[in-house]
């Protein structure tokens, strides 16, 4: 690829010891990765690595532009069911859509930092290199196929982050570097079609998940924080249905709720079961990153810290989006959007959050602060199995005919686990489902998790923030192109950054339209 993110592969942890001003990356040791410059010659450093990799798709309090923070509020902010409270936040720049390619936000180095530790366990293992594989086979197998899917992971988030959609051209714009291998200082690898990214990302996941490697967890819980057979799964329902193979996302998706033993959280456990202490907590979360402690999280940068009321209150629910959620008096979904707590200040005066917002709600709530008392310390949800009911109707949906029984089935599925009424009226038939009807649940449902943005680019759904006073809600004043918005918006997918296109004289050449 290009000598800066080769330079930002070398360090294997980058988010505890990234330093863009020195080149001595290939000394640093983190804590929990080993050095660059050492080698993985057994199953002890094997498993230090995978460590490594899961904890670089966080980050931490400086670098938290991956799923520390930024992969989520890009996901939502981006879109019309969440926004930034007010000029200046952290989450700003991705609402207002004002950047150049100078300034504009990045999802770069430390997803890339990820796919080279992912790189590293994978090269290890294939050149025979473990001196004591023979006793730990099946366990190196098993990290050897979580490399596989984590890299897959990451570069099918940055193909839909400087990519168009699949679906707006099957893929023939370009992507981003496809990286597969440690590269020589001097590499200058360009940019990779977007067909040609899913194909490799598919190939990854199915290479894991047909391996028969992953850990099979016949209950919820044995791998938390790690990928079984059944979050690869998960994600290639995903990715299938970006890409559009509908069938293929479908039975993918059947197969995890026929025989997965994971489950919906039920209605009265829905609010309670976003705290990683609940007893429920892992009935439907397929794979999260795990906060253990200080040494985990990304502090006052993190996503618990920016999305709640005691923190910075950086983002909130728009008021579209909280007037279609409150229809329903009987979706529980609202349970985890909260009003103003603080109502008055020490002199018992209302605040100005509460003179703006009242008693609605505003605040996502699925990082709460919960029975450790600190929102910063939850864990990450990246798969959950409410993400796959969804997944199968809306591929359900689009393939029509008989399919449409299967999307019926397991939209209605959801909705009644969401519902405190057993006889929701709000089910579907086959006479009544449209893609809409799915694509709002999918809204409901996910809201705060980072996927509203993607969904609408790639189902071609025109973004409306606002477009006049009269429906401004608690929108600030937007550019008029940010308003109201679909796929077509050139900066709907991100510039690739300044410094990647300095050093690369071949990616200079492949900088997105418009920038």
């Amino acid at each position: 690829m290009i000598t800066k993110i080769y330079k930002s592969f070398i360090l294997t942890v980058a988010v505890l010891g990234f330093s863009s001003c020195v080149n001595n990356w290939l000394d640093q040791t983190p804590s929990n990765g080993i050095p660059t410059s050492q080698a993985i010659t057994n199953y002890n450093d094997t498993k230090t690595a995978m460590y490594g990799m899961y904890d670089g798709l966080q980050g931490n309090s400086k670098y938290n532009e991956y799923y520390a923070a930024r992969m989520f509020y890009y996901g939502d902010v981006r879109g019309d069911d969440m926004q930034a409270r007010d000029q200046g936040m952290r989450t700003s720049s991705c609402y207002e859509m004002r950047y150049t390619v100078d300034d504009a936000p990045a999802i770069w180095n430390i997803p890339y930092n990820v796919i080279r530790r992912a790189n590293r366990i994978i090269e290890a293992v294939e050149s025979k290199t473990i001196s004591d594989a023979d006793k730990y086979q099946k366990e190196i197998n098993d990290i050897y196929a979580q490399a596989k899917v984590v890299r897959a992971l990451v570069h099918f988030d940055l193909v839909r982050i400087y990519g168009n959609p699949y679906t707006s051209d099957n893929g023939k714009s370009l992507g981003v570097p496809f990286v597969d291998t440690a590269l020589p200082t001097d590499a200058q690898q360009g940019r990779e079609t977007v067909a040609k990214i899913y194909e490799k990302v598919i190939e990854d996941l199915t290479d894991a998940v047909n391996s028969g490697a992953l850990h099979k967890s016949v209950k919820v819980g044995e791998k938390q924080g790690f990928i079984d057979q059944w979050a690869a799964e998960a994600l290639l329902t995903r990715v299938y249905l970006y890409k559009g193979e509908d069938a293929l996302a479908l039975s993918t998706a059947k197969n995890i709720i026929e025989n997965s033993p994971y489950d919906l959280w039920a209605a009265d456990e829905y609010a309670d079961a976003w705290d990683k202490m609940s007893a429920k907590h892992t009935k439907e979360m397929m794979f999260e990153l795990i906060n253990n402690g200080t040494d985990d999280w990304a502090d006052r940068e993190g996503i618990g810290y920016l999305y709640n009321e005691d923190g910075y209150a950086d983002a909130i629910c728009t008021k579209s989006f909280v007037d279609m959620l409150k229809v329903d008096q009987n979706d529980v979904r609202i349970n985890v959007i909260l009003p103003v707590q603080m109502k008055t200040d020490d002199k018992g005066k209302p605040t100005d959050l509460y003179k703006k917002y009242g008693e609605e709600p505003v605040f996502i709530n699925k990082f709460p602060k919960g029975q450790q008392g600190d929102p910063r310390l939850q864990n990450l949800p990246i798969l959950r199995l409410s993400e796959v009911y969804l997944n199968a109707a809306e591929a359900g949906v689009k393939l029509g005919g008989s399919a449409v029984d299967d999307a019926v089935r397991y939209l209605n599925e959801l909705i009644k686990a969401r519902s405190v009424d057993a006889n929701s009226a709000n089910v579907v038939d086959a006479g009544n489902i449209t893609l809409e009807r799915v694509l709002m649940e999918r809204r409901k449902e996910l809201v705060g998790e980072g996927h509203r943005f993607f969904d609408a680019m790639r189902n071609n759904e025109t973004i409306v923030r606002y477009e006049s006073q009269d429906n401004i809600g608690w929108h600030y004043a937007l550019n008029e192109d940010s308003r109201k918005f679909d796929r077509t918006y050139f900066r709907t997918i991100l510039p690739i950054p300044v410094s990647e296109v300095n050093a690369n004289p071949v990616i200079a050449k492949q900088q997105n339209p418009g920038y």
